[in-house]
């Protein structure tokens, strides 16, 4: 995932408590039977049918690593589907292989495992645990006979294998010291190169025998995530060579090694370019910037061929290239390329041999990730806004699909709201997009509350960034649901050439963030405009980033009258403090003024501490125990004054929820939250009593007579 750079200081709080999941008295892939009998009559989705869905892969739209491998003879392919159970709290895993070409049903090969996190660098952090899911590759041995993958086992991440056949237990190839983040098969087949790094572990170590004196409070500590310091590093990636017959490890040789470092693989591969793949004839391809001094600079399409010719393309589709495929017989180019950030589009461009320039054989607005060309198909995960995610075939000369398998097919048989795109330009001259989802079986005329979810609407429309607020339960409860992409300021308005250039200048007079709120203004326009949407009876919801621009709609406009929030806040004084000495130095180099004389003013614009008094909208923070203690200072004055406000705290969670028990519990609450406040409507089931007495002694509440029983939800 790239992560859009004014997002860091809500990114921020992404470190996660590495606490493993507990050991379980049930099978949790109990689950997938459950799923089976879920797939008629035809009717309307629940947030159950949503926090239960089988992915393959992250449940973001990102580009990320293929989340599936492919035999060496080309005809099999295996993935690994994770299935959420949350009457156990934990995730089904399931190893599963099947006919590339979609003629015969899956077979499971192994189940089970934890849950694994993977590490990010975050800033001066080289090793955070995420709270999204760690892409695991199955990865075939040269034979064909053997699958290997990662998996988590008592908080312990190593390699295992399984035989193809399905006929024996999976088996534990590697057993280190340090955690696996990378593997791949030496070319012989007997014997796995790994990829860690024992600097963690080694720092980590330091750290507990620092604990014996007492710790210095500096650079190292993030004390909303712990009471210790955080390692920083560097840490060197380690290269081991571990033999399957004896399990005896030694230092991986440069051969080795070039299967997994990208310097050592790449050679010959040109410096600082987006995307590069080497032909069976020898030739090479590469993506790079038109201008080489500007990160920002629209790219370029480089084709060298065995004998040193070489074409350069700089027409409009060689520009925002991400990923290159050469066809079996080297005379063709495969590009994938974001045709249009504005409108969120993708599109794949094929480049023939002896074609003066390249064309287009596919366009959408669906997401394709983890593609790889296998014969002359390129295979990808898919989904758009109204189909979760499938493998497919793409055909490389038209453009054709075809279906490969199908995780949950069970959605064939749900209603889901139609989905409308809403193109706008804003008073920056940004452009953007929105999609406006209504409820199933809208009629003209109707009009519906509206609810906004952020801030990417790409892909199947789950639950907005963090997959937090559910758009199609909320659709099928009676809501229009604005699912908001955020606009980024082009560089070039900016006038920025480096990363660190555009981070200030967008901070700056706050100019990002009132960019951000009139694309707001824009969609909503537009969706009050098409006649669905009661704009009397509107709220918002954010997640990350996403809680800064509620917190500046609530300030900048009286558009809301209910919010609701996955982690709060951006404000004055707990939200610098709980992010340490290093996130202060990060937050002053971007100008933000912080326990300066005159910070308070100069918070005032996005400070709801600032506002308090003029915030009328009720709000619900659902965030998690490592990070809720930068909103206390918010909670606290909201409480003070009265306001209507809930502060839920999930036991575990760090930025980026992962339980599947909370999941559902957020799905719920926040649906709740919206129907009670906008339609003036309860879940009369007896244990949900108490969360509405809170609710109804808040300010503003809705009289108890004037509450109706949501049929659907109270229903035993």
């Amino acid at each position: 995932m790239v992560t859009p750079l004014l997002f860091a200081p809500m990114l921020a709080q992404a470190v996660l408590p590495l606490a493993p999941i507990q050991s379980l008295a049930e099978n949790p892939c109990a689950i997938t039977q459950v799923q089976q009998t879920r797939r008629s009559p035809e009717r309307k989705i629940t947030a159950w049918d949503q926090a239960t869905m089988a992915n393959i892969g992250r449940t973001d739209p990102y580009d990320t690593p293929s989340p599936f491998g492919i035999s060496p003879d080309g005809k099999q392919i295996a993935f690994m589907v994770q299935t959420a159970n949350p009457g156990v709290n934990a995730m089904c895993q399931q190893l599963m292989v099947m006919p590339l070409d979609g003629s015969g049903n899956p077979r499971e090969l192994t189940q089970g495992g934890e849950f694994i996190r993977p590490l990010f660098r975050l800033r001066s952090f080289p090793a955070v645990r995420a709270g999204w899911a760690q892409v695991i590759t199955p990865k075939w041995s040269p034979d064909g006979r053997q699958i290997a993958f990662l998996r988590q086992v008592d908080d312990d991440v190593e390699v295992w294998g399984v035989n193809t056949s399905g006929t024996a237990p999976a088996y534990k190839l590697t057993d280190l010291p340090d955690e696996v983040e990378d593997f791949a098969w030496a070319d012989d087949g007997k014997a796995i190169v790994t990829a860690t790094r024992p600097g963690i572990r080694i720092e980590t170590e330091s750290i507990e025998h620092e604990a014996r004196d007492g710790f210095v409070y500096d650079e190292r500590f993030v004390p909303e995530f712990a009471a210790r310091p955080i390692p920083r590093g560097p840490f060197t990636v380690h290269y081991t060579r571990v033999e399957i017959a004896s399990g005896l490890n030694a230092a991986a040789s440069a051969g080795d090694t070039a299967m997994l470092d990208p310097e050592e693989r790449g050679s010959g591969r040109p410096t600082g370019v987006r995307a590069y793949a080497v032909a069976a004839t020898g030739a090479r391809a590469w993506a790079a910037g038109k201008d080489p001094e500007n990160v920002f600079s629209p790219t370029k399409l480089v084709v060298d061929g065995p004998t040193g010719s070489k074409i350069e393309c700089r027409d409009g589709l060689c520009e925002g290239v991400q990923h290159l495929w050469w066809t079996s017989n080297g005379r063709g180019l495969i590009a994938l390329r974001r045709s249009d950030w504005t409108s969120g589009t993708t599109s794949l461009v094929a480049w023939r041999a002896g074609d003066s320039r390249p064309h287009e054989l596919l366009v959408t607005t669906d997401a394709l990730v983890g593609c790889q060309m296998s014969a002359d198909e390129l295979i990808c995960a898919r989904e758009g806004a109204l189909q979760p995610r499938r493998l497919v075939a793409i055909e490389p000369v038209t453009g054709a699909q075809r279906v490969i398998y199908d995780p949950n097919p069970q959605f064939g048989h749900l209603q889901l709201g139609a989905v409308t795109r809403l193109q706008f330009r804003n008073a920056f001259e940004v452009d953007s997009f929105a999609d406006l989802v209504l409820p199933p079986g809208h009629k003209p005329g109707e009009k519906h509350p509206l609810v906004v979810v952020q801030y990417v609407s790409q892909g199947f429309l789950r639950g907005g960034t963090g997959d937090e607020v559910p758009v199609q339960v909320l659709a099928a409860k009676g809501f229009a649901v604005l699912s908001f992409q955020r606009p980024q300021i082009p560089a070039a308005f900016l006038r920025a050439r480096s990363t660190d250039e555009y981070t200030r200048q967008a901070f700056k007079d706050w100019t990002d963030r009132r960019s951000v709120q009139s694309s707001l203004e824009k969609a909503i326009a537009l969706a009050v405009a098409t006649g669905s949407v009661d704009r009397s009876r509107m709220g918002i919801s954010g997640f990350s980033d996403g809680t800064s621009t509620t917190q500046w709609a609530l300030i900048h406009s009286e558009l809301f009258k209910v919010a609701a929030m996955g982690t709060c806040c951006e404000d004055m004084y707990s939200y610098l403090l709980q992010g340490g000495v290093e996130f202060e130095g990060f937050m002053r180099a971007n100008g933000y003024r912080l326990l300066d004389e005159g910070a308070p003013d100069w918070w005032t614009p996005l400070s709801l501490i600032r506002n308090v008094d003029r915030i009328k909208a009720p709000i619900l923070i659902q965030t998690g125990d490592s990070e809720y203690t930068t909103g206390l200072d918010t909670a606290a004055v909201f409480r003070r004054r009265g306001k209507p406000y809930e502060l839920i705290v999930l036991e575990g969670e760090g930025h980026f929820k992962w339980q599947p028990a909370h999941r559902l519990a957020m799905y719920e609450r926040y649906v709740e939250w919206f129907e009670f406040w906008l339609m003036h409507r309860k879940n009369c089931l007896p244990e949900k009593n108490a969360q509405y007495e809170r609710w109804q002694a808040m300010r503003g509440a809705p009289a108890v007579g004037d509450l109706t029983c949501d049929i659907a939800s109270s229903a035993p």
